[in-house]
């Protein structure tokens, strides 16, 4: 039973417009408000959340885009290149989540949700890179992470920048505004690819994706203004509170499910 109406599309507008703004302000991919908030307090079954964050990810990426490309800071040819295994990995996960029961996909998440509290906890690790950069070539071990990235994404609709990012400052030794924008700029592409197979089985609904969409679209406009106001450290240690409650509430879904 998948819950629509007039009441749950303004819920779906709100969720979208908070995950577009603590995504703007604390740099995350907004599939990790997204997914939680449709399951947990929505009641959304898990595989038609993912597709319809998948959605929102897709809005997030296109808005943020316009404005890094207008600043020349995405480095597209890069992108596009690791792209290719990327999209390979989105699919091959959206895939997966369809043989998959409801049950692991949680836990997965659980899993996902643990490793990136834990590093916004103890602070994002960045590689200074002096100057700039025009190009930089991709290498095999970059193009294997990109596929792991895709498949995160497929699999849990999230953006998988918690993946992107690190390969391309850390193993690419891109300057970390590259990194972000470029993997900003990726994630619409792998987002979309994650959507075939979730549209094919029919667990891609309208009804659920276009106000999530609005909502992001929106939020993430607003993201910016809010960033100047408030400290983001203090609002990222809430966060990962949230997190944690997330994760215990997915892990007791679970228990009481009997494990099934």
């Amino acid at each position: 039973m998948i819950p629509t109406g007039e009441l749950f599309t303004v819920w779906y507008i709100l969720t979208g417009a908070a995950a577009g703004l603590l995504g703007a302000v604390l740099g995350l991919g907004g599939g990790v408000l997204m997914v939680p908030i449709l399951t947990v307090v929505l009641g959304l079954p898990i595989k038609y959340a993912v597709a319809a964050s998948l959605v929102g990810v897709v809005a997030t990426s296109v808005s943020s885009t316009a404005g890094y490309m207008k600043r020349g800071l995405p480095l597209v040819r890069l992108g596009l290149t690791l792209e290719l295994t990327t999209v390979a990995g989105a699919v091959a996960g959206s895939v997966t989540a369809g043989l998959l029961p409801d049950a692991a996909i949680r836990l997965t998440f659980a899993a996902l949700l643990l490793y990136v509290g834990w590093n916004m906890w103890r602070g994002k690790r960045v590689r200074e890179v002096g100057g700039d950069v025009e190009e930089i070539p991709a290498n095999a071990p970059a193009l294997a992470g990109s596929a792991g990235a895709g498949v995160v994404s497929g699999l849990l609709g999230v953006g998988g920048g918690i993946i992107k990012v690190p390969i391309l400052n850390l193993l690419l030794k891109a300057p970390i505004h590259r990194s972000t924008s470029t993997s900003t700029f990726m994630m619409g592409l792998t987002a979309a690819a994650g959507c075939i197979a979730y549209h094919v089985r029919g667990e891609l609904v309208l009804a659920v994706a276009a106000p999530l969409a609005l909502g992001v679209l929106t939020g993430g406009r607003l993201g910016p203004r809010v960033a100047q106001r408030i400290r983001a450290r203090g609002l990222q240690r809430a966060f990962v509170v949230v997190l944690l409650f997330v994760v215990v509430r997915l892990v007791w879904d679970y228990l009481a499910g009997g494990g099934a």
